[in-house]
């Protein structure tokens, strides 16, 4: 990447803007403390409303609660809403989201999401490259429980809706730069300029950079996967791991063709460099581990690192390369008020996302030293052959590894909505149709007690008995979708609100090449098409308590669309949810309470699973998930603002089927805490004479235990750390705002997240052969300094 010449022409371009800028006028802001909560307005039903107004479960934030929470990015999200859990699967590209108890995410192009995503309006398809850096967001909607819908497929556990700002037709400068631990850099322009006309034009820029949580052991070390496909080519292991090296920037214009007839475009583009999280071994498990624990018993003679330790470790050897992921969208919007209370839409936007080949270390097994010559004296079981281990020659690019995987994968979507608006004063409608077309190819290699020679993978017969291979697949696939939901206004406390959207979905994957774990001897290569249809409903009851309360009561279905992972078939899944919720706000305007129960019965639910080396799908079946949300913000004086949510959720599998035994009783919930709770408190202190003041915030995130696997080991000491612990981090930020300096004004706090440095492990490998995993990072620090004019 090109970030230091673009991060100084970026601040020298802002530099010379604000100089102009102090000519032009004074300095804008406002100043004082808090005495009354924000309004918050919302699209959670495709127009612009009220945030209590909405008979839905949403958490709505706001672009200055985005900067007091730190939000940097998709994964900071994480215990902001109830029930709403984000991690990763090791790269940092691609996050595990868990939403009501619905887990959604993978790597794999032909696997949908369960948690729609959705970047001002657009449906974002794959998970792989779903975390990007965005450099200018103005609002965040989570948008809880299923929204089949207005939003459609593949939203059962909700939605994320990122909303970008809109150029503002005058000129305004902002520049943020943050500076912390493990050599942390972020730097974020943005530039509105001024109306040339009828256009509006804003730019934004983002770099973000930092070093990581542990240093490679091997580090430089070369893989060369192109005996297992030339398109894998020659790997270089990270020097660090955890680290990130991301540029991105937005583009946004806006053209008032006419007073009811606007244009609005978009662009984000995001160059990211990122390696995956740390991994350790944890133990080793399976009719395998003696085999393992003899692997290992011989590292010491070979200078081979085991990652083996139940404590997180600062140094590690992984054969983890550097992931680098491009991702460009273009989105057009045009919005014509054709006639008083009615708007017609539309939404065309088309996007693409490539990944480089990569390799991760998902086992921690990358720093073995071992040779095929060794392994099959060790599996022979003769004495004198593995009394002559230590003596066999290790070459010192030799390595060895309990499961070794690698990937490349791409895809390109177009999108078109068409949407119309109707109000009256009696009834509400919303109507429309939408479009979904992508391709999307794959290729990984899977290498299962692989032997690495001088640096080169090489095929061995043993590939047939560990199941070892390439797999190489495309996916197309094709969705159309009419919706219509409409409001009826009874009186002025009662509202009647009945939805439906059918969905027809064409998907088609192309299975070229299929390695013997990846088929899983079930079909061989060749074009596998599958079409599936679906009616998503909704049906909502909203009573008006007074002005400032509001009950409502909602059923809604959601859907997940079937397909094909590699040569596995896979059907769709259904879910119907049954949810009460109270909104409030009260005591003019300084207490806000949002409240929710639901229950959901899910039929069919697809669980995604890795057995011996093979990543797989189960059925479970059918299950069944309730649980509460609470959110309180409030005002109690002015300059105090505190608050919090709270959420409990349960998940029962009532059937879970696998290899012929139902193991509904012992299957455990992945990433899903029974509890989860958020704390925040924030005091304004009185504006100094210059109009400037400080501020104090202290913010809590904690939940419960939550499962890191589906199934225990056996293995006590494995199965005692598979669980991500009850915990709770503890962020504290001190700063000064508005603090004039010329003709633009400053900000500038000292934060620290994770203060109390809590140790858990968050990314967990439930491999065959052994578990690996990765902690939480450590205690991070640092200090930001933000100039607006």
């Amino acid at each position: 990447m090109k970030h230091v010449p673009i991060f100084v022409m970026m601040t020298a371009l802002g530099a010379t803007t604000m100089a102009a800028a102090q000519e032009a006028g004074e300095a804008k802001g406002t100043t004082g403390a808090v005495s009354t909560l924000e309004e918050i307005v919302v699209t959670a039903q495709r127009r612009e409303e009220n945030l209590q107004v909405v008979p839905l479960a949403v958490t709505a934030l706001s672009a200055e609660t985005l900067a007091n929470f730190r939000v940097t990015g998709m994964h900071d999200l994480s215990g902001l809403s109830p029930n709403l859990h984000i991690g990763h699967q090791g790269l940092q590209s691609t996050p595990t989201i868990s939403l009501r108890g619905i887990t959604s995410g993978t790597s794999q192009n032909t696997v949908d999401p369960k948690v729609g995503l959705y970047l001002d309006g657009v449906y974002i398809g794959r998970s792989v490259g779903a975390i990007f850096d965005l450099a200018d967001i103005e609002r965040v909607e989570v948008l809880r429980g299923p929204q089949g819908t207005l939003f459609g497929r593949n939203a059962t556990g909700g939605a994320i809706s990122l909303v970008t700002a809109a150029p503002a037709g005058e000129f305004g400068f902002r520049q943020d730069i943050s500076l912390g631990n493990n050599a942390a850099r972020r730097a974020r322009t943005v530039i509105d300029f001024p109306a040339l006309g009828s256009l509006a034009m804003k730019f934004s820029y983002l770099h973000d950079e930092d070093d990581g949580t542990a240093r490679n052991l091997i580090a430089g070390n070369r893989i060369d996967l192109r005996a297992r496909d030339p398109r894998l080519g020659q790997l270089r292991y990270a020097k660090r791991l955890g680290s990130k090296d991301v540029d991105a920037y937005q583009f946004a214009a806006r053209f008032d063709a006419a007073d009811s007839l606007v244009f609005d475009y978009r662009f984000d583009y995001t160059d990211s460099e990122t390696t995956s999280n740390p991994m350790q071994i944890l133990g080793v498990v399976g009719d395998t581990a003696a085999l393992v624990q003899g692997i290992f018993a011989f590292q010491p003679y070979f200078g081979g690192q085991t990652n083996q330790s139940l404590k997180r470790l600062d140094r590690v050897a992984n054969a983890s390369s550097v992931e680098s992921l491009t991702i460009q969208g273009h989105n057009l919007t045009v919005s014509w008020d054709a006639a008083p209370g009615l708007n017609l839409k539309s939404i065309t936007a088309y996007r693409e996302m490539e990944q480089d080949p990569t390799i991760q270390d998902l086992a921690a097994s990358g720093g073995l030293r071992f040779t095929v010559q060794q392994l099959g004296a060790l599996l022979s079981g003769d004495p004198a052959s593995i009394a002559a281990i230590p003596t066999m020659p290790v070459g010192p690019n030799d390595s060895f590894f309990t499961l070794l995987t690698a990937r490349e994968t791409s895809q390109r979507q177009f999108t078109q909505e068409l949407q119309l608006t109707l109000t009256r004063d009696a009834f509400d409608l919303v109507a429309g149709a939408f479009y979904f077309d992508e391709h999307s190819p794959a290729i990984s290699a899977l290498g299962i007690f692989q032997p690495v020679a001088n640096g080169v993978v090489i095929p061995t017969p043993l590939d047939g008995v560990f199941g070892s291979g390439v797999n190489e697949s495309i996916a197309d696939n094709r969705s159309l979708a009419v919706y219509s939901q409409g409001t009826w206004h009874v009186n002025e406390r009662f509202d009647v609100t009945l939805g439906a959207r059918h969905t027809r979905d064409k998907r088609e994957t192309d299975l070229i090449q299929a390695g013997a774990a990846g088929a899983g001897g079930l079909l061989q290569p060749g074009v596998y098409k599958k079409d599936f249809s679906n009616t998503s409903y909704a049906f909502n009851l909203a009573y008006h308590l007074s002005e400032a309360t509001m009950a409502y009561a909602r059923i809604a279905s959601g859907y997940v669309s079937g397909g094909q992972l590699d040569a596995i078939p896979y059907g769709p899944e259904k879910l119907i949810n049954y949810e009460v919720g109270l909104k409030s706000q009260l005591f003019e305007n300084r207490l806000r309470l949002n409240a929710a129960a639901f229950y959901m019965d899910y039929k069919d639910l697809q669980i995604q699973s890795f057995q011996n080396g093979v990543l797989r799908f189960d059925n479970a079946g059918r299950a069944k998930i309730h649980g509460l949300e609470i959110e309180v913000d409030a005002v109690p004086f002015d300059g105090l603002s505190v608050g919090g949510s709270f959420g409990y959720q349960k998940v029962e599998y009532k059937k879970f089927v696998t290899a012929g035994v139902d193991i509904a009783d012992i299957a455990q919930q992945q990433y899903t805490p029974k509890y989860d709770a958020r704390l925040y408190g924030q005091y304004d202190f009185a504006p100094l004479a210059s109009g400037s003041n400080a501020y104090l915030r202290l913010d809590l995130v904690g939940q419960s235990k939550a499962a890191l696997g589906i199934l225990q080991s056996g293995v006590r000491e494995v199965d005692r750390v598979a669980f991500e612990k009850a915990h709770t981090l503890v962020d504290l930020r001190l700063g000064l705002k508005q603090v004039p300096a010329g003709g633009f004004r400053l900000d500038t706090s000292l934060w620290a997240h994770n203060l109390l440095d809590e140790d858990d492990v968050l990314v967990f490998s439930p491999t065959a052969i052994n578990r690996a995993g990765s902690y939480l990072p450590g205690r991070t620090y640092g200090i930001d300094f933000t100039a607006r004019w």
